[in-house]
C-alpha cells in the first residue's frame, strides 16, 4: 500500500496526495482567520500544481474558529480556481464543532463548480469520493 506524500505541513495546514486514490487529503487544524483561510487555500492551489488531480478531500474536522469572513472568498475564488485547475469533485467534512460549520454552510452558498458535497465523517467523505467520477 502506497502511502500519502506530504506536500505541505505546518501547525494549521497538512496537504497530502494519495497516490492509491489519485486525490489530495487536505487537513485543516486549529484556529482560522480570513487571511490563514486566503493563505491556506493560495498554498493548496500550489500544492495541485505540484500534484494534479481531479479530486480533494478536505477534513475540517479539526478546525475550531469560525473564518466567516473569508466564506465568499472560499466559495467564488478558490474553488473556482480549484475548478481551473482540473480538480472536479470535493468531499468536505464538517469541523466537529457545530458552531464552527456556519462558515463551511456560507461558503457553499457561492460554490458554481466544482461539485461539492459536505459530510459529517471521513470515512463518509472518503467513500464518496472513491466512488465519484
Amino acid at each position: 500500500m502506497e502511502e500519502l506524500q506530504a506536500l505541505l505541513d505546518t501547525a494549521a495546514l497538512s496537504v497530502f496526495y494519495d497516490p492509491l486514490n489519485h486525490w489530495l487529503y487536505v487537513e485543516w487544524k486549529g484556529i482560522h482567520t480570513e487571511e490563514s483561510a486566503q493563505s491556506g487555500g493560495t498554498q493548496i492551489l500550489r500544492c495541485l500544481q505540484q500534484c494534479p488531480c481531479d479530486k480533494v478531500l478536505s477534513d475540517n474536522t479539526q478546525v475550531t474558529s469560525n473564518w466567516e469572513k473569508a466564506a465568499q472568498w472560499v466559495g467564488e475564488y478558490y474553488y473556482e480556481q480549484l475548478a481551473q485547475r482540473g480538480v472536479q469533485y470535493v468531499a468536505w467534512v464538517y469541523p466537529a464543532h457545530w458552531a464552527v460549520r456556519n462558515s463551511m454552510d456560507t461558503a457553499m452558498k457561492f460554490i458554481t463548480r466544482p461539485q461539492v458535497v459536505t459530510f459529517d465523517d471521513l470515512a463518509s467523505a472518503y467513500s464518496w469520493l472513491q466512488q465519484i467520477g
